[in-house]
């Protein structure tokens, strides 16, 4: 895991882990912890948890590589992550991947923001996951 400053003051972190059973303990922790700095707020926090969750189970199947890396940029009250580098193809096929039966796809229905982009010699998957409080 490696930290380096952003344009937002937050550092960002990058997780490096092997394909395999450790990713998703890794790095729903590594989301949990990060997304709390964020001031994401409990339920948000648990969406950004759940996100994890489903790109540690989908993601093996579409790196490029043997390893998981997923860059994480707290912001103010948001969560970016950027998934990858993944084979030609495989960020589509990560979002199509995350529909779970009965649910639809949940990776679509919490992020504020999902893209796909060819960069770096991969396709990289950006999820972003904020909380704008509403005013009554």
């Amino acid at each position: 895991m490696s930290e380096g400053p952003q344009a937002s003051g937050e550092p960002s972190t990058t997780v490096s882990i092997v394909a395999g059973p450790l990713v998703g303990p890794v790095l729903r922790r590594v989301v949990g912890m990060l997304a709390a700095r964020a001031d994401l707020p409990l339920d948000r926090l648990d969406d950004a948890v759940l996100v994890a969750d489903l790109i540690a189970a989908r993601a093996p199947a579409h790196v490029a590589g043997s390893r998981v890396d997923v860059a994480l940029e707290p912001g103010a009250r948001s969560l970016s992550l950027r998934v990858g580098p993944l084979r030609k193809g495989g960020g589509e096929a990560l979002i199509v991947d995350a529909a779970v039966p009965g649910v639809g796809n949940v990776i679509e229905q919490l992020a504020d923001e999902l893209s796909v982009s060819g960069e770096d010699g991969g396709e990289f998957l950006h999820v972003r996951l904020a909380y704008a409080a509403t005013t009554a």
